[in-house]
């Protein structure tokens, strides 16, 4: 018979973790950087900016999870929150909590304790309508659900990739972790992020929803330290992009014989730098942003046209989806003045028009294709 796996959590010196020392001051020049750039920003593309980094690790920390969100409802409930004026349709209450709950891990500095997680737990199931079983919002997982394992494949081929932690150690569990998370102040606060993200995801507190905490749990912990803009990045965006590496990682950690996670604090720090890297590059696309809208006070455009170029540097219009028929329904005018508008603004270079017949569509001029 095959002798059981051993988990990481049943070693002794569980969860007395060690890691080798990794080099940080590439990230930190890359976080310097930021900073810089971030004070060419005026007011509100900075405004525009965080918001669309908000944007982004909603979508994508859901999109782990196989959720897809409606990206238009999404965007009103960030600029909800953020109190912008906008003219897009109505939010819901599954976008509202989980962009409430991202602002609160990323901005309140409130220290992190059981009710703050519950809470936390609750909003992001507000709706209760994950999967086809009960889930126990805003609270630890109970003895009634029994063993709670990951696992893939059929039920004749089934494997299991990990076995949390009994039920009734979750409330020691959590506890030291929360209580290391407010004392321990001598470690790095990127070293820590990696740390208390996987530290949770052992423990595995929680019935559903333990991924999307863990990486709240990060970006709370970033959002401690003066020196870390975590506003101006999303780590989901990267998370995302290498999934398979990211699930993989676990796997390998969840059955380690010790206690040693110097592989996973490797590749979350890979995972940060990618994140600055895009950063970086969105800032970039900002400042470029605002120098063509400069450019484009000084053409003889009508309103709609004007009202259409807000639009799109804003992102309130799909890639690709621009056509003559959208032009028509956003702006209720006829397909001939809505060819003209769209033609006009094609010769004066600030729409690119792409296709050919009815698959013709437009693209600011300097987006890519």
């Amino acid at each position: 018979m095959e002798k059981p796996k051993p988990w990481i959590w049943q070693n002794k010196n569980w969860p007395d973790f060690t890691y080798d020392e990794p080099d940080l001051s590439p990230l930190y020049h890359k976080l310097g950087q930021l900073e810089m750039a971030q004070k060419l920003l005026s007011d509100e593309d900075l405004a525009a900016f965080q918001a669309k980094v908000l944007e982004l690790e909603a979508l994508y920390t859901s999109k782990l999870e196989g959720e897809v969100l409606d990206q238009v409802l999404l965007k009103k409930s960030v600029y909800s929150h953020l109190n912008f004026s906008t003219e897009l349709s109505s939010n819901t209450a599954q976008t509202d909590g989980l962009v409430s709950l991202l602002m609160d891990s990323k901005h309140s500095l409130e220290p992190l304790s059981p009710t703050r997680l519950f809470a936390w737990h609750q909003t992001l199931f507000s709706s209760n309508k994950e999967g086809s079983y009960p889930i126990l919002a805003g609270q630890y997982r109970d003895e009634k659900q029994g063993e709670v394992q990951v696992v893939s494949g059929t039920w004749e081929n089934e494997i299991i990739h990990y076995q949390a932690p009994s039920a009734h150690t979750l409330e020691l569990e959590m506890n030291r972790l929360l209580l290391w998370l407010s004392t321990q102040n001598r470690i790095d606060p990127i070293i820590k992020s990696a740390i208390v993200h996987i530290w949770f995801l052992l423990i595995h507190p929680f019935s559903d929803g333990n991924r999307r905490l863990a990486r709240c749990l990060s970006e709370h912990t970033l959002a401690l330290s003066p020196l870390i803009p975590n506003t101006l990045f999303t780590l989901a965006y990267e998370i995302d992009a290498l999934k398979n590496e990211y699930y993989s990682l676990l796997d390998k950690v969840c059955s380690n014989e010790s206690t040693d996670i110097t592989s996973w604090i490797n590749w979350y720090l890979k995972i940060f730098s990618l994140s600055l890297d895009n950063a970086l590059e969105r800032v970039e696309e900002v400042k470029y942003k605002a120098l063509f809208w400069d450019k484009v006070q000084g053409l003889s455009l009508n309103a709609r046209q004007r009202k259409l170029i807000s639009k799109m540097l804003k992102d309130e219009i799909a890639p690709k989806c621009l056509k003559t028929a959208l032009y028509t329904e956003l702006f209720g005018c006829s397909k001939p003045t809505a060819a003209r508008d769209l033609i006009d603004l094609s010769h004066k270079k600030v729409l690119r028009s792409h296709g050919a017949g009815r698959g013709v569509y437009y693209q600011l001029y300097f987006e890519k294709h």
